[in-house]
């Protein structure tokens, strides 16, 4: 009870909630078998975008994943993550087509945000119980891009959008690397670790040279479901019959 009301409280605060994190909640029992963990990730994000001037940008990513066979050294994991962010910040700005735009906003930056679904797929190996390697592809379907054009004139903030989402690629494809930690030895347990993506695929069609997507990503894992049957029996406080 109490994950559950910690993970209601995250997703109101970040404002992500979706179709993906109520079938997690309802059916974590029954889809955490013997073969099978279950449960919610969620991955806060620095991404950047390759061959272009800019720096990195903070995002979050939310979505499920799915471990099979996790008991065994070298398994398999999938996840589906509805809300993926990528994207920069302080790209120079671009023309505008508008005399009176551009001189505004000439000496400020754009915050470029790129929102994905993606599925990431990869094979883990534990070099321990506790710590795995992992390793896999990860193709994105683009959601929409805009670029947020920013600047401060007479000590106020503007801000400027625009929608480019036709000049970027509908599909792209990443691979990806990383180390993970689990808490207890038990498959059940929550888990943190860190991971690189790097893009594949030139994602900006109208710009000359490649564009690709990069990220650093921290993984947090929430397993759902009920404790192992073992387990609950041992939780069970005995009693002496009379």
């Amino acid at each position: 009870m109490k994950k559950c009301i910690m993970i209601c409280l995250l997703l109101t605060v970040s404002q992500l909630s979706n179709g993906q994190v109520i079938i997690a909640l309802l059916f974590g029992d029954k889809l955490n078998t013997g073969k099978m963990e279950f449960g919610i990730v969620v991955t806060p994000a620095f991404s950047g975008l390759t061959n272009i001037e800019s720096k990195l940008r903070n995002g979050l990513n939310l979505g499920i994943y799915f471990n099979f066979n996790p008991d065994k050294k070298f398994y398999l994991r999938a996840e589906g993550i509805a809300k993926g962010a990528f994207g920069a910040e302080d790209i120079p700005p671009y023309s505008l087509g508008d005399d009176t735009l551009d001189a505004l906003y000439a000496n400020g930056g754009i915050e470029r945000k790129i929102k994905v679904f993606s599925l990431p797929l990869m094979a883990r190996y534990a070099l321990s119980k506790k710590f795995h390697l992992e390793g896999g592809i990860q193709p994105n379907l683009t959601l929409g891009v805009k670029d947020i054009f920013q600047a401060k004139v007479h000590d106020n903030d503007m801000e400027y959008t625009v929608k480019v989402t036709d000049e970027y690629t509908k599909l792209d494809f990443c691979v990806l690397g990383g180390l993970f930690y689990k808490f207890r030895k038990d498959k059940r347990s929550m888990g943190i670790g860190g991971r690189y993506v790097y893009g594949l695929t030139d994602i900006y069609k109208t710009m000359p040279g490649t564009q690709a997507n990069t990220a650093w990503q921290i993984v947090i894992t929430i397993p759902v479901g009920a404790a192992p049957k073992n387990e609950t029996e041992n939780t069970v406080p005995k009693t002496n019959d009379p």
